[in-house]
C-alpha cells in the first residue's frame, strides 16, 4: 500500500519542474504604439540600370525549310571541287528540309526529318553529263542536351560526284549510290557558336565510310545600314573518308573556310527570326591526299586541287 503515495510522487515531479504558462489577460488589446509608416528620408538612391535586349534573337520553333541556292561559282562536295575545269556556269539547286509534327516519338522526344535536294551543273563538259542530282534523306532524331541535336538517317543520291563515280566505278549500273549516316548538330543561337560532326557509310554504288566535320561562329551586327543588317558567320570544316571514293583512296578529301552574310531588314521581314532569308556567301577549299588517290583509281584528273566558290541562298522557314 506504501506503493501508491511514492508513484503518486514521482508523476508529479514533472509538473513541479516546469514553469506554468502565464495567465491570460482579460479585457481588449490596443496597438495604438504600433507604426507601418515605411517610408525612407535617407539621401541613398538606387541607380537606374536600362535594359538592354540580347543582340541576337531567341530560337526558333521553325526548324524546316525551303532553300534556293540561286547560284554556286563552283560544284563540291564537303568541300571537294569537281567542276572549275569542267564547267562555265557554275551550280544551282532546290533543297529543303521537313521536321515532322510530332516531335515527341514513343514518348521518348525523338522526332523524324524529310529532306531532298534537286540540283543541275551547268553546262558540264561529258563528266557528269546532262543528269541532274537528286537527293533523298530521311531521319530520326533527339535533342540530348540543349542545342545539339542527334539524328540517324539514310541518304539517297542520284547523279552527282557520288552517281558519277559509283557509275565509274562499275560497281552500280545506274548512277546511284545510298549510304546510312550519324550525325551532331549544334546550334546555339545566343552565344553564336554553331557545328556539326558527320560519319556516313555507303552500301551500294560506293561502298566505304566518309567523315564531315564543321566549326564555326556567328558575330552579330558586324554590318549595319539605316534598313538592312547582316550578321557574319565564320566557320571551317575538314572532310576525310575511307574507301569511300574507291579502293585505296584513304585520307583527307578537303579543307574549307566559308564566311556567310545572312541579311536582316530592321522591319523584321527578312532574316535573323523571319519566315524569309537571303544569305550571301563564300568559300575557299582546297583538296587533300585523297584527291590524287582518286584521279588513279578512276584515271582522270577530276578533282580540283584549290576553288573559290561563292554563291547566294534564298530561303524561307517554317
Amino acid at each position: 500500500m506504501r506503493l501508491t503515495p511514492c508513484l503518486l510522487s514521482l508523476a508529479a515531479l514533472p509538473l513541479a519542474a516546469t514553469e506554468l504558462p502565464p495567465a491570460i489577460p482579460s479585457g481588449d488589446i490596443s496597438y495604438d504604439s504600433i507604426s507601418y509608416d515605411t517610408s525612407y528620408s535617407g539621401d541613398y538612391q538606387a541607380p537606374a540600370v536600362p535594359y538592354t535586349a540580347p543582340v541576337t534573337p531567341v530560337s526558333s520553333d521553325r526548324i524546316s525549310y525551303v532553300n534556293l541556292n540561286a547560284y554556286s561559282s563552283n560544284y563540291t562536295v564537303r568541300g571537294m571541287g569537281f567542276t572549275d575545269v569542267f564547267t562555265h556556269h557554275g551550280f544551282s539547286s532546290l533543297s529543303g528540309s521537313w521536321t515532322l509534327p510530332n516531335r515527341n516519338l514513343f514518348g521518348l522526344g525523338i522526332q523524324q526529318r524529310l529532306g531532298g535536294e534537286f540540283g543541275y551543273i551547268w553546262d558540264t563538259e561529258d563528266l557528269f553529263g546532262d543528269t541532274p542530282l537528286v537527293r533523298f534523306d530521311y531521319a530520326i532524331g533527339k535533342e540530348i542536351f540543349p542545342n545539339l541535336l542527334a539524328e540517324i538517317g539514310y541518304s539517297l543520291h542520284h547523279g552527282g560526284a557520288e552517281g558519277f563515280l559509283a557509275h565509274a566505278s562499275g560497281d552500280c549500273p545506274h548512277r546511284l549510290a545510298q549510304d546510312f549516316n550519324l550525325r551532331l548538330s549544334y546550334n546555339d543561337r545566343q552565344r553564336g557558336f554553331f557545328g556539326h560532326a558527320l560519319w556516313g557509310w555507303g552500301f551500294q554504288g560506293l561502298t566505304g565510310s566518309y567523315f564531315d566535320a564543321e566549326l564555326g561562329y556567328r558575330f552579330t551586327n558586324v554590318l549595319n545600314g539605316s534598313f538592312v543588317g547582316s550578321d557574319v558567320e565564320v566557320s571551317a570544316g575538314i572532310a576525310p573518308s575511307l574507301g569511300y571514293w574507291g579502293a585505296g583512296v584513304e585520307g583527307i578529301d578537303a579543307y574549307r573556310i566559308r564566311v556567310a552574310l545572312p541579311l536582316y531588314t530592321h522591319g523584321g521581314a527578312i532574316g535573323r527570326d523571319a519566315r524569309f532569308y537571303i544569305t550571301p556567301w563564300g568559300s575557299c577549299s582546297w583538296s587533300g591526299c585523297n584527291s590524287r588517290k582518286i584521279e588513279r583509281a578512276y584515271d582522270s584528273g577530276i578533282v580540283d586541287h584549290f576553288l573559290f566558290t561563292f554563291g547566294v541562298d534564298l530561303g524561307f522557314r517554317f
